[in-house]
């Protein structure tokens, strides 16, 4: 019976962990490992992988990934980012409402997607936060665009932090380009903080944070994806990446933004220049919700208003978070998931409907 929902490859990488405590995940077409898992965050991350294979709609099993936004405030004006497009009330999240989340869910998860529409670094007690999602032993990610790393107290409070991956945006090499997508921006302080950062690594002789530096390929820059690339290797970043534009909003501005190559598009086309659609394989409502600074939690990130809602998990006690997880709308959601329904809401629009694999992310490169 199982066999016929579980191919051999997945048997086979499920007994493996369970026999080595071992487990190596992909995210961004970046490589992360655990060498020796926890008992609890092991078994939590076999029932929670089996949830998601037989299709379960009551989870037995916290979320393995979180997404948690820490600011939706931004010193950028990105033109397609919801922190423009959308009006909702702006804030921070608050320091002993994050403890409460993780002394829930913190010794379950693998990973920490600590960032949302807004820049985290503006969030004061930011660093204190990651400092206590660190003392669960999980792993944590997160993005800035640049502007808060020409200061050396910033750049040890983040070294000292334990922080395992900074995504560090950067999307031109000269203040035309940049500015074209990053509004309100200031390049060369960017790129004086990213040089400050590795310097200050350097110097300490600290291996982590490892520095993403990411360029999200539009239009105005693809031409320089190669200048780029040898750009992060001579400044010492750790990983090239290239992130895809979507196009959930504002479409027309998105298309008018959209990279020549195809090969930068996070869709995928048939020869009439249309999507092709395909089954959708995103795992999220199995392992990777996010909760937003106000508590609310949603199946995934690109759910920015109140139109797929499914409760909160703070200011309350301890326990709301399960309680959230496998509560009637949750399941509700999974089984509509399940039947294909989705057309009304953003999952029925997503990239994942359009790829085989997760194409947010287009190319990865260790420098």
């Amino acid at each position: 019976m199982v066999r016929a929902f579980l191919p051999m490859k997945n048997i086979t990488r499920i007994i493996n962990t369970l026999i080595t405590r071992r487990l190596v995940f992909v995210f961004d077409k970046v490589e992360f490992s655990y060498t020796c898992l926890s008992f609890k965050r092991l078994k939590n991350w076999f029932l929670a992988e089996i949830a998601y294979r037989l299709k379960l709609v009551n989870v037995p099993a916290y979320p393995t990934h979180l997404q948690v936004e820490p600011s939706n405030i931004c010193n950028l004006r990105c033109p397609l980012c919801h922190v423009v497009t959308d009006h909702k009330p702006r804030g921070y999240l608050q320091l002993e409402d994050f403890k409460k989340l993780m002394d829930e869910v913190g010794d379950y998860l693998l990973f920490l997607h600590f960032w949302g529409w807004g820049e985290p670094f503006m969030n004061s007690d930011f660093f204190s936060m990651i400092r206590y999602a660190k003392s669960k032993g999980l792993k944590i990610i997160t993005s800035t665009n640049g502007h808060f790393f020409e200061d050396d107290k910033n750049i040890d409070q983040l070294i000292d932090s334990g922080l395992d991956v900074l995504i560090f945006a950067l999307d031109g090499l000269d203040e035309k380009t940049y500015e074209q997508y990053r509004a309100q921006g200031d390049l060369q302080k960017a790129m004086r903080g990213l040089k400050r950062l590795l310097e200050r690594r350097r110097q300490r002789g600290a291996l982590f944070p490892r520095v993403n530096l990411r360029m999200l390929v539009t239009r105005d820059n693809e031409g320089q994806v190669e200048t780029m690339k040898e750009f992060a290797r001579e400044s010492g970043a750790d990983i090239f990446s290239l992130k895809t534009m979507c196009g959930f909003d504002n479409s027309a501005e998105a298309g008018e933004r959209l990279p020549c190559n195809r090969e930068y598009r996070r869709f995928e086309y048939d020869d009439f220049g249309k999507p092709i659609r395909k089954k959708n394989r995103c795992k999220k409502m199995w392992n990777h919700p996010t909760v937003y600074l106000d508590g609310s939690v949603v199946p995934c990130d690109y759910y920015t208003g109140e139109e797929l809602f499914l409760g909160k998990v703070f200011p309350a006690s301890g326990g709301d978070f399960w309680r959230v997880w496998n509560g009637e709308d949750y399941k509700r959601l999974r089984r509509r998931f399940l039947k294909g329904d989705t057309r009304d809401f953003r999952c029925g629009h997503c990239a994942m409907n359009y790829a085989d694999v997760d194409r947010c992310v287009s190319h990865a490169f260790k420098i």
